[in-house]
């Protein structure tokens, strides 16, 4: 793992990045203010610093949402019941980690790839 470090660690933290082969098969995913998006599966591991990853991209929102008036324009009360299907697209590229680059890009490493749309926001 990267030394088992959480969003909140890894802004604080001064350990230094390491990646294991723990890391395979785990998910890249970015996230935004409220929203989450996915970005690909760890496939492979280069040398010190660098992972191979394969592209994941989400599906269509498969949840009917159920929207009621209120706030700007209406309130989803359902906003938690979204459910993708998720598929590996394109081309595996090559990335280098650190805590700096994955704090810049947003991205936090997972056991899923996670597609999230916050309707309420």
């Amino acid at each position: 793992m990267i030394n088992n470090l959480k969003n909140e660690d890894m802004k604080n933290s001064n350990t230094k990045f390491q990646l294991t082969e723990e890391l395979i098969g785990k998910y890249i995913n970015t996230h935004l203010l409220t929203d989450v998006y996915p970005v690909g599966k760890i496939v492979g591991i280069k040398g010190k610093t660098k992972v191979l990853i394969q592209p994941v991209k989400a599906g269509e929102n498969k949840t009917e949402m159920n929207v009621v008036v209120g706030g700007y324009s209406g309130h989803t009360t359902n906003n938690y019941a979204q459910r993708y299907d998720f598929f590996e697209e394109g081309e595996v590229y090559e990335e280098r980690l650190s805590n700096t680059r994955m704090n810049n890009k947003r991205w936090r490493i997972g056991d899923k790839p996670i597609n999230f749309y916050d309707y309420n926001f």
